[in-house]
């Protein structure tokens, strides 16, 4: 069988530790999470907008220890009976004299039909419909971009007068954009033997340019929890599960160089933000962000990676 050869066994591997070599990885947090307090929440009025910026600076472990800058940004619209948010996080790392930007992400959610207006007063309903985009890049983990569109059923519900919580299920399309040979890096390509670059090419399906494309369905399960302790203190936790349809290298035969992930592995992310009231609008907050994926793409990228940041918040 050709890839029982020990001379394509060493080379591919040689092959696969450069891609290896050649990317340094930071966390990959998210921004679903809304950086707006309960307070905000619970006064919100037709036809008004709202906006919070944070910068923070943000540690984080992957394997290796990072310490870059950040900014979260949150804009929120409110009709009616709709409400509309845009988020963005991104991470900016400073190496030597160079600042290369790591992670990128935004994402648009909409409330749809979540309340209505009656007599001035908004009354917010249990059970919507919430449609989302979210778009990530982040270079140092090689992924160029990662696009999911999904719909969320959600039910809120306000248990007490200081706690807020949302739940949603629902389904998403992803569809992926892997880097999986630096730009350096991939001239050499087309100085392999050729039942690697077969290999590389047709069965694995890269590109020429080193990319690799894969779209997956993914079932998602979230919760929001949201309290307000004290006037001036405030915690909103999330919680999400994302459960793919099929496994990241489905259909790819077996190499001992080259293990695929054939099983399927739900990708796990937590963030958490507490935020104390310094004066009016402005916040003090850490950010805790963790996420466990082990069906990764590159098989080099971390299961398990977590960012912790500090930073203040204002709000519009």
């Amino acid at each position: 069988m050709l890839f029982n050869s020990n001379t394509l066994k060493i080379r591919l591997l040689s092959f696969l530790l450069i891609i290896i070599s050649s990317f340094i990885l930071i966390p990959n947090g998210s921004a679903q999470v809304t950086p707006f307090q309960k307070s905000v929440l619970d006064s919100l009025k037709a036809n008004h907008f709202n906006l919070s910026v944070a910068f923070a600076l943000n540690a984080g472990q992957d394997g290796t220890s990072s310490l870059t800058s950040g900014t979260d940004i949150g804009m929120m619209y409110d009709t009616r009976r709709s409400n509309y948010e845009l988020l963005q996080s991104s991470y900016f790392n400073r190496l030597e004299s160079v600042s290369t930007s790591n992670r990128f992400i935004a994402m648009f959610r909409a409330s749809i039909f979540s309340h209505d207006t009656v007599n001035s007063r908004i009354v917010e309903k249990r059970f919507y419909p919430e449609p989302f985009i979210l778009y990530t890049y982040d270079a140092n983990r090689a992924l160029n971009y990662r696009w999911q569109f999904g719909i969320n059923g959600v039910y809120a519900f306000k248990p007490t007068n200081i706690i807020r919580i949302k739940v949603g299920a629902g389904l998403l399309l992803e569809k992926e954009n892997w880097q999986m040979v630096k730009y350096s890096q991939v001239p050499y390509l087309d100085t392999l033997p050729i039942n690697i670059q077969q290999y590389l090419f047709d069965t694995i399906g890269i590109t020429r340019e080193g990319k690799l494309f894969r779209d997956n369905i993914r079932a998602n399960i979230y919760g929001n929890f949201i309290c307000n302790f004290t006037k001036n203190i405030n915690l909103n936790a999330f919680f999400d599960i994302q459960m793919p349809f099929v496994p990241p290298y489905h259909n790819l035969p077996q190499v001992s160089v080259f293990p695929v992930v054939t099983k399927l592995y739900p990708r796990i992310t937590t963030n958490m933000q507490l935020s104390f009231n310094i004066w009016r609008k402005l916040n003090f907050v850490t950010n805790f962000n963790l996420q466990w994926d082990k069906g990764q793409i590159p098989l080099y990228v971390p299961d398990f990676v977590y960012n912790i940041s500090e930073g203040l918040q204002i709000g519009f």
